[in-house]
């Protein structure tokens, strides 16, 4: 099995996070930033920055589209699934297991799998920190892979859980 980055470091540690032992994401070209709100569609460059100035392959963001997301969960929720079309496809049975969580304002969810990263926030002081998260994790990653010189292998994201709330509760 190729080495990944097994723990995040961050400024101020998460409320909880949960890593899980499972295969993890594996990026290529294919992936894109789906968005349900272009409020906060420019928070997205940044990340798209990050992971060209390591790859030099630009990554697209896109809107999901209104088939594949319940209205309820849009209403409900800033949603960013970083992940193929063919699973964006899926987002409302990606959703669905996560619309239970109780996110107050300011709080995020983000979570990493073999298929897809999803960020949920009801508010977008709560989501511009989960891209805070984001960009921690993802910049980690990359400067791991770079580290290693692997460059034959994919770039790899250990699968986790995170809730976090920009003030403690």
């Amino acid at each position: 099995m190729s080495n990944f980055l097994k723990e995040f470091n961050f400024e101020k540690t998460p409320n909880k996070i949960t890593y899980l032992d499972k295969d993890p994401l594996k990026l290529n070209n294919e992936f894109i930033f789906f968005h349900n709100k272009n409020k906060f569609r420019k928070e997205l460059t940044r990340l798209q920055y990050l992971i060209k100035s390591y790859t030099k392959v630009p990554l697209h963001a896109a809107g999901i589209r209104d088939s594949y997301l319940k209205e309820e969960f849009s209403e409900n929720y800033l949603i960013l699934l970083f992940t193929t079309h063919e699973y964006c496809k899926k987002a409302n049975e990606i959703i669905n297991p996560n619309s239970k969580i109780e996110l107050n304002s300011g709080c995020f969810y983000l979570e990493s799998n073999s298929d897809f990263l999803l960020l949920l926030s009801r508010d977008m002081e709560g989501l511009v920190y989960g891209i805070d998260a984001l960009e921690t994790v993802l910049k980690q990653v990359l400067e791991d892979y770079t580290n290693q010189q692997r460059f034959d292998d994919y770039i790899k994201i250990r699968p986790f859980k995170l809730m976090d709330c920009i003030k403690t509760i």
